[in-house]
């Protein structure tokens, strides 16, 4: 292994990258298996198309669930799984797949993140109330995501209306990979409504 060490400090530079990750030091733990989400991509034909733009804020979270590590819960017990995390803290991952949401809808023209210089007509704030795996009496584990959100119009920051959407799917196996598309359905389904409402509680209230 000292000539493994040798080799990386005197041709590092000259190594493919599979090279130098499989000259691992003594110890060293593989790196973690990285998982991620996705945004929404399909949506009702009949959604409301409206011309005010849109601000989404970064999602709040509960702390026991504000890591990059994937979390299962049984009963009051917090978890998480070994060897694996997302791509990203929730709140940073998730973020950026609400405003593609909006995009994709095909509903609503401006739609941008918290640091944008979109000066909007509405501002959406939400928190991630679940974002974890949890046991299921019929075999593998079922991802739970719960979002509560409110619709805030600008400028005086008057509440315009207030939700919570969770969803809850079951993996079709035990395995991390399954674990991982069963999250991504339960969030498509929770972004899928969030955009919905959305767009017609900003439509009614400008009404």
């Amino acid at each position: 292994m000292a000539i493994c060490r040798r080799g990386l400090i005197r041709l590092g530079a000259g190594l493919p990258w599979w090279a130098l990750a499989a000259c691992r030091l003594p110890g060293e733990r593989p790196a973690p298996r990285e998982f991620r989400v996705t945004p929404k991509t399909t949506f009702p034909e009949d959604l409301p198309k409206v011309s005010w733009s849109l601000v989404v804020d970064r999602p709040t979270i509960e702390p026991s669930i504000d890591t990059a590590r994937i979390a299962r819960t049984s009963g009051v017990e917090v978890e998480y799984y070994a060897g694996a995390t997302w791509v990203d803290r929730p709140p940073a991952m998730i973020e950026p797949l609400i405003v593609q949401s909006f995009r994709n809808s095909g509903a609503i023209e401006v739609v941008a993140g918290r640091r944008s210089e979109v000066r909007p007509d509405f501002v959406l704030q939400t928190n991630l109330a679940a974002f974890q795996a949890q046991p299921n009496e019929s075999g593998a584990p079922e991802a739970r995501v719960v979002m509560s959100a409110r619709l805030i119009a600008m400028p005086k920051r008057d509440v315009v209306g207030t939700t919570e959407i969770g969803r809850s799917v079951q993996a079709e196996a035990g395995g991390l990979p399954a674990i991982a598309a069963a999250f991504d359905d339960a969030l498509g389904k929770v972004l899928k409504r969030l955009v919905e409402w959305t767009l017609v509680t900003g439509q009614a209230a400008r009404r």
